[in-house]
Parts: structure tokens; C-alpha cells; sequence
């Protein structure tokens, strides 16, 4: 390649990353393939649009999949302006919690203005802050935000809403349940296609101290005198509640301390003297119930614990939810109320794939009619008017869930171009990362954002699309220049993560599969150990397996925090963290969908046989997802070996496949030069 001079030091870069940096076409896509440096090729092309094409950098916008990818990216640009090295001391001091972190990053970004001028942002972090400027023209703009869970940080935004997802798709089929003919036809469902034949267990379990004391200003008997100040101000605030109702789930009898039907919580009180409540926990974890804790310290200032109830409970009522309602509906429910929350997850799954299509809730239910299939018929008969419930819930408490943000966002720029010419004015360069896992509604938005004479850099991965589950669409980035007119195509081939066994092992998975972009990476480092799968029948033989090898990399001076253990399901990791905790040694512990943007030193892959929860396990292949899209077997297998790669790619140089019995099917016996069968 030619030399150009570049204020820019590129010197680091190889020719492609290079070629990617300095491209002045309109549409361009960077093909990067696993450990060939994307987000150092990024971070480059933000430098050089700054000091060599001399771009304002307000007129530059960067969108990062995640919340911690952006910061990443914030992070490495201020190590590279902070010549004093102070920031590098920063980041790399032990103990530090995130809110120091990003309390420190604040100040830095202050302190470099250009760099605070950059906008860098996830698809939903834009769009909350789109709709919090100029949603007033399509929404309330002073929005609460609804997150799927409760832990979930990755886009936390402040102001959020007192519940979330679930907790308020329950309450809308509560409340539908007001009308007989919907509880019967929900309950029918759900045991026709979820319970299979419950069996009583006459053994049962139950749990229930003796021992009532305290008496409440509602006139009945309670166990402390904790309970009895919350009875009192449950009692003086006019919320209804039942003490140590009778709740069921699977075959287990217990009694949570208080039931509030209008919130449709559960709230347990613990002091020194109770019971354990991890037991009651799981259980009502199981059955999708909501339970708040309070402690008997909080107990001792009145004025915080009144407040601290207030905040917990207040926010979560529904004036309209009638305790007789609640009740009925528990009681229709009891004893299989774990699998009334597998329908509920499988509701807030089709809810989120219909929003990431082109598809309206009326078409689906057309589509859904022509079914051949009874069940498949019936469930969106129920589910659709639940979900158009759950719409007009959050219309009326003025909450926007994240892909409310989207939806609302494109409302804003379809109806308002004033409004979308003034941000399409705005961002001269817009670059995308993770490229591979866009939906329909982002790609929508993105074209209404990129301007004729703006720059659109995408930059991702096809082998790496593995959120199909979520909406994403892998031919966006596959079929690029059939999305975006005459684009400009780069790929990174060079991979630098990983040893040459663990490269050519990767490149062998993927390349069964149709739809890609044909690629050739090739590793720098070339050489390193082959990789080892191990079979076992017992999973102490797993496991004895597995520290072995851990305390000999430990040995070799390789740190605890350079190995991670992938897996698809937590029953997968159980025993051998146990194991490793009380052995004191802590590795990492990740899903592989979570491990993406990772990368270690030694990795593990557990449970590569045909189990579910192993390979393949495709998700998406209950026909109820195929009247928002119909997807061939093949197409979901497609996924499940580009998920493999992910995880294989993870490894910069020992990578172990441990299963029991044999590996799956899926894996075909073929030698490749790594030793491996696959």
C-alpha cells in the first residue's frame, strides 16, 4: 500500500486497517473478523476524522452495542490524549468501584472538550436521549424507563420506572383476568400445553412458624413487632394486604410474610430472629413472583423506613387492580405457578421479536389465524390483546421499555423533518459497532439519521451474529450493499488474539455454513498447544478434570482473572464453581452469548454434547416464533455454529472442549490439522 502522511500515527495499523481508516467513501463496512482488531481499528478512525479530515466532533456519533463497549472505547481515547499517564493509574487501581470509574471518566472527558463532544452511544442511549429533547412532539418526554430486570446495567439510564417488564405483563393479565372468559381460556392454556398432568404430592413440603404475638390496627395477629409497624402503615396508607397467605408452587406450601394484590408483590420482613428466607426466595423466583426484603435495622429510624416503603411499594400500585381480582387469580393459578412464568417469559420473548420486525400487531394475528395449529392459534388469541395491554399500561404511566425508545424515535423522525433534518445535519460521520447485530427497526433509524453526503462506517462480524433470539438480522451485514447503494468493503482477516490451532479449528466450524461472507483469517501467532477435549461419564471426572488443568496454568504464572469457563446454562457451572470457591481460586464464569468481546488466556467450553443446554440447542424453533418469522431448521443450526465460534474464539492460547459422553452430532468427525475431531 501506497505511504500516505497522516497527522494520525497509523503506524500500528496493517494494511487493512489502515485502508479501513482512511477510506473517504459514503458506505463503508469493515468485515472484522474474531481478535483482528476492530475496536483499535475504530477508535483510529475517530483520531484521523479529527486531526486529519479536520471534523468538528460534534458531528461525529458513535454507536457501540453495549453500554461497556462505549465506555471502552471512552476509556482507550482518553489513555491516548492523557500524556501524564494519570488516567492509566486510575483505571488500573485495584478496588475501585464503577461509580468511581465513571465519576473519574467524567472529569477526563471535562478536561478534553473535543473528546467530550464526540457522541458515543448505544442505539438505546441515543434514542433516550432523542426522546427526552424532542419526544414531546410524539410522546411524554419526561418518561420512565423500563428495563427488562431488575440488574440489568447495561443502558441504565436514571429515572426509571418502579417496575419492570414482567411485573407489568403480569398485571395487565391480571386484570384482563377480571373478565371470566379470558382467566378460564389462560388458564386452560397453560394447562393444556405447560402443566402436562400435575401430580399432588402428598409429602409436601411447608413452611410455617408458630407463634403470633403483635396485634395490628387491622385487629389480627402478626409474629414481630417489625411486622406489626409494617401491618400499621400498610393499614394507614389504605393498601389492602393478606399476612402469611397461603402460596403454592410445584408441590411446595409456604407463606410469605405479606401479600399486597394491588402491587402483586411479596414482601418478607427479616431480622436476626427469622427463619432463613433463601428457600422462600427461590421459590417465588420460580413461580416469576415479585418479593421485596426489608431488614429490621431499617426498623429503627421511622422516617426512613417509611420512606424506603414508599419508594418499594407506593410506586408499584395499580388503583384499578382490585385485591378480588388479584386474589381470584392466584387462586385459579396456585400450584403451577412456575410454569405460569415460563408463559410469561415466552410472551415478553415474542413481544420483543414482533417489535424488532417490520410486522404490526394486526398482521400477526391475521398471520397467527392461518395457523393449522390449535395451540399456535390459541396462544396469540390470548397473548396479543396482553401485550397490547402492556403497550397502553405504559402509555398511561408515560414509561418507554428499550424498544419503546426505538419505536418512538423513528415515530419522531417519520412525522417530524424538521426534526430528523436537524440530527442528520448534525452527524457528518457515523460510525456502528457490532454491526452484525442490528434489527429491523435500527437499520430503519440509522437511514433516517445517515445523510446523502454523511459518512456511514459499520464495522462487524457475520461469523459473530448470534442475537437472531433478539430480532437481529444477519443479512443486513451479509447482503450490505443490497441495504446501503455502493458501499465500500474491508475485511480484517488477521486475527491476533488467538494461536494458529485455535484459528484454523474456528475457521473449519464456521465455514459449513451457506450464508456468510466467505473469509480467510489467519493467525499472527502462529504455533501454540492443540486442543484438548475431554470426555468424561461422571462430572467428578469433569471436574477433577477441569482443576487440574487450572492449577497447572496457575503454576505458569498465569493469573486467575486470564481464564474463563463458558457455558450455555448456569446447571451447566454449578458443581465445579463450588468447587473452585471453595478452593479460593475465583476464574471467570460467563454464558457464552455474554462472553462476546471477551477474550482469555486459557478457556474452557462446557457441555458440548446434545443435551439441552449443549449443541445445537437452538432457540427460536417453537413454530409460535414462525408466524412473526419463518425460519428454516438449517438457518437456526447456521446460528448455533456461528454461537461455537464465538466461544472458540475467546481463547488467545489453551482452549479445552469438555463434555460428557461424546460430542454432540453436531460437531462432524472430521481431522483437521489441529488434532481436534469436529
Amino acid at each position: 500500500m501506497n505511504t500516505i502522511h497522516t497527522r494520525t500515527d497509523l503506524s500500528p495499523l496493517n494494511d487493512q486497517q489502515r485502508k479501513a481508516v482512511l477510506s473517504r467513501e459514503n458506505r463503508v463496512l469493515v468485515l472484522a473478523g474474531a481478535g483482528s482488531g476492530k475496536t483499535n481499528t475504530l477508535l483510529q478512525k475517530i483520531n484521523y476524522l479529527i486531526n486529519d479530515v479536520q471534523a468538528d466532533s460534534k458531528s461525529i456519533l458513535a454507536i457501540t452495542y453495549t453500554k461497556n463497549a462505549a465506555n471502552e472505547m471512552i476509556d482507550r481515547m482518553i489513555l491516548a490524549a492523557d500524556k501524564t499517564g494519570f488516567y492509566k493509574k486510575v483505571m488500573e487501581t485495584n478496588g475501585l468501584t464503577k461509580k468511581e470509574k465513571d465519576q473519574e471518566r467524567k472529569k477526563m472527558l471535562h478536561k478534553y472538550p473535543w473528546l467530550n463532544q464526540i457522541t458515543m452511544k448505544t442505539f438505546h442511549g441515543l434514542c433516550y436521549q432523542i426522546m427526552r429533547d424532542e419526544g414531546v412532539n410524539v410522546y411524554d418526554n419526561q418518561f420512565k424507563i423500563v428495563h427488562s430486570h431488575r440488574d440489568n446495567s447495561a443502558d441504565f439510564f436514571g429515572n426509571t420506572a418502579p417496575e419492570n417488564e414482567s411485573e407489568i405483563i403480569q398485571k395487565v393479565a391480571i386484570k384482563m383476568s377480571e373478565k371470566r372468559d379470558f382467566l378460564i381460556a389462560l388458564k386452560r392454556y397453560i394447562l393444556d400445553y405447560f402443566v402436562d398432568n400435575i401430580k399432588e404430592d402428598q409429602g409436601s413440603l411447608e413452611f410455617r412458624p408458630e407463634g403470633l404475638f403483635f396485634t395490628t390496627l387491622k385487629g389480627e395477629k402478626v409474629r414481630s413487632k417489625s411486622e406489626q409497624y409494617i401491618a400499621d402503615w400498610l393499614f394507614r396508607n389504605n393498601i389492602d394486604y393478606k399476612y402469611e397467605l397461603k402460596e403454592r408452587i410445584s408441590n411446595s406450601n409456604f407463606h410469605p410474610d405479606f401479600f399486597i394484590p394491588s402491587a402483586n408483590i411479596y414482601l418478607e420482613h427479616v431480622s436476626k430472629l427469622s427463619h432463613p428466607t433463601f428457600w422462600k426466595e427461590m421459590e417465588l423466583k420460580k413461580g416469576g413472583m415479585t418479593c421485596i426484603k426489608t431488614f429490621d435495622k431499617a426498623t429503627h429510624n421511622s422516617a426512613v423506613f417509611n420512606q424506603m416503603l414508599d419508594k418499594v411499594i407506593k410506586g408499584r400500585i395499580s388503583n384499578d387492580l382490585s385485591s378480588a381480582t388479584v386474589l381470584n387469580y392466584h387462586e385459579e393459578f396456585g400450584g403451577f405457578k412456575k410454569e405460569l412464568n415460563k408463559f410469561f417469559r415466552l410472551v415478553l420473548d415474542v413481544k420483543g421479536a414482533i417489535n424488532a420486525s417490520n410486522k404490526s400487531i394486526v398482521e400477526i394475528s391475521e398471520e397467527a389465524s392461518k395457523s393449522k395449529h390449535e395451540r399456535v392459534r390459541l396462544f396469540y388469541k390470548i397473548v396479543l390483546p396482553i401485550i397490547k395491554g402492556y403497550d397502553a399500561y405504559c402509555v398511561d404511566r408515560s414509561y418507554l421499555d428499550f424498544d419503546g425508545l426505538i419505536k418512538y424515535s423513528l415515530k419522531l423522525f417519520k412525522e417530524h423533518n424538521t426534526i430528523r433534518n436537524r440530527y442528520e445535519k448534525q452527524y457528518k460521520y457515523i460510525l456502528v459497532d457490532e454491526f452484525q447485530d442490528v434489527n429491523n427497526q435500527q437499520v430503519a433509524f440509522l437511514k433516517y439519521l445517515v445523510g446523502k453526503d454523511s459518512q456511514l462506517f459499520c464495522v462487524g462480524d457475520d461469523w459473530q451474529s448470534i442475537y437472531g433470539f433478539r430480532g437481529s438480522e444477519i443479512d443486513f451485514i451479509v447482503n450490505f450493499k443490497e441495504h446501503f447503494k455502493q458501499p465500500e468493503i474491508i475485511t480484517l482477516n488477521l486475527n491476533y488474539r488467538s494461536t494458529d490451532p485455535i484459528v484454523k479449528a474456528s475457521n473449519e466450524i464456521i465455514k459449513k455454513n451457506r450464508f456468510q461472507v466467505s473469509k480467510d483469517m489467519s493467525a499472527v501467532k502462529k504455533g501454540g498447544p492443540k486442543i484438548e477435549v475431554n470426555y468424561a461419564q461422571l462430572e467428578a471426572e469433569t471436574n477433577s478434570f477441569i482443576w487440574e488443568k487450572i492449577q497447572k496454568h496457575l503454576g505458569e504464572g498465569i493469573n486467575a482473572d486470564e481464564i474463563l469457563i463458558l457455558y450455555r446454562r448456569s446447571a451447566m457451572k454449578t458443581s465445579i464453581q463450588k468447587s473452585l470457591e471453595k478452593s479460593g481460586v475465583k476464574v471467570q464464569f460467563k454464558t457464552i452469548h455474554s462472553a462476546k468481546g471477551l477474550e482469555a488466556k486459557v478457556v474452557f467450553i462446557l457441555g458440548l454434547n446434545s443435551a439441552p443446554g449443549g449443541f445445537p440447542d437452538p432457540w427460536m424453533q417453537d413454530k409460535i416464533y414462525h408466524v412473526i418469522k419463518k425460519t428454516e431448521y438449517n438457518t437456526l443450526l447456521e446460528e448455533e455454529r456461528r454461537l461455537f465460534y464465538v466461544a472458540l474464539t475467546r481463547a488467545k492460547e489453551h482452549l479445552y472442549l469438555v463434555t460428557p459422553y461424546q460430542l454432540s452430532f453436531f460437531f462432524k468427525k472430521k481431522r483437521v490439522k489441529t488434532g481436534l475431531k469436529i
